[in-house]
């Protein structure tokens, strides 16, 4: 189901005597409504335009066995994105579209409507910021890609900054928090497209042997949480820059338990040895300075345990970073 996007989740201080100079992004956000028809006035090439949509489920992470709470992640969020500076001129929107939310254990409909919403919003001009939720928002997220792959015959790649893989079996094949890119893989092949998926942060403590195995069977690149470090960034740019070489898109998601507990406690899995958030940011940026990337997303954030807003603010900051990269 759909909910408005609402103006108390944009607010903010406000410096008056700096002018333009001073705006935050709670004064330049436009807040459309999309309940009574969803029409995008299709955008210029020339403006750089984002579209955030709330995802609230954390219906997925229940099927996954995960800690509950999720589900108030978007609108806590958009709190923490109100104060951030405004260094983005006059060429560039951001529009939020309100939230996609699941009602009770009726996900696979939550995820539909997203994907619906999702490629309307990309057939505008729009490049999608999607605010999670669980991981399930994944599934969503492609969903909306899709149809746009197919009439293009475009090669996508998928970025998954993550402890887990995520491609989880699950009994009747129902989509979980843990199946997002296993459910991706197979219906690329069903869609004759190839799975193109890196994921970077991956942990031997958070996936089964099964799990490297069905990665592996599935052709997937990544690179281990031990070596998403400084000393091997050169390593990292290659990694990364030959994975998007030859991709026509590109889909960034980030899954907020790939960091430390210390820097991320407000996620539906903690993790003791997770990745410093800088490496991630640099990584964001590179990304995005491709020009390839028309989707982003954060995933996992769970306010319920969210110690004095750490994760949040964590999630804000590279959502920034994302931005500010796309807009450079």
């Amino acid at each position: 189901m759909y909910r408005k996007p609402d103006r108390k989740n944009w607010k903010g201080r406000e410096d008056i005597l700096d002018g333009k100079d001073g705006f935050r992004w709670h004064q330049k956000v436009e807040l459309i409504d999309t309940k009574d028809g969803f029409h995008l006035q299709k955008i210029s090439a020339s403006k750089k335009s984002f579209a955030i949509i709330g995802f609230c489920s954390d219906e997925g992470v229940r099927r996954n066995q995960g800690r509950i709470g999720a589900a108030g992640a978007p609108s806590n969020l958009r709190i923490h994105l109100s104060n951030l500076p405004w260094h983005f001129g006059e060429n560039v929107a951001i529009t939020d579209l309100g939230d996609i939310f699941c009602l009770g254990e009726f996900l696979e409909d939550a995820q539909r409507d997203l994907g619906e919403m999702v490629e309307k919003t990309l057939r505008a001009g729009y490049k999608t910021i999607l605010l999670g939720g669980g991981h399930e928002i994944a599934l969503g997220h492609y969903l909306g890609i899709k149809n746009l792959l197919i009439e293009k015959k475009a090669k996508l790649g998928i970025i998954n900054f993550d402890a887990h893989f995520d491609m989880r079996l699950s009994a009747g094949d129902k989509p979980t928090s843990g199946t997002s890119f296993l459910n991706i893989a197979k219906d690329l092949k069903n869609n004759n497209l190839p799975f193109h998926y890196l994921v970077l942060g991956v942990q031997r403590v958070s996936n089964t042997p099964k799990l490297f195995q069905t990665a592996h069977e599935w052709g997937v690149s990544y690179i281990p949480s031990e070596k998403m470090d400084l000393m091997f960034i050169e390593l990292i740019y290659e990694k990364i820059e030959k994975f998007i070489s030859d991709k026509d898109f590109l889909y960034v998601t980030v899954c907020l338990d790939v960091f430390s507990a210390a820097y991320a406690p407000g996620v539906s899995a903690l993790n003791g040895l997770g990745i410093y958030p800088t490496i991630v940011s640099d990584l964001v940026q590179f990304v995005a300075k491709s020009g390839k990337v028309i989707a982003f997303d954060v995933a996992e954030l769970n306010p319920k345990f969210d110690y004095d807003g750490r994760t949040a603010r964590l999630a804000a900051s590279l959502i920034f970073s994302y931005v500010d990269a796309c807009c450079f």
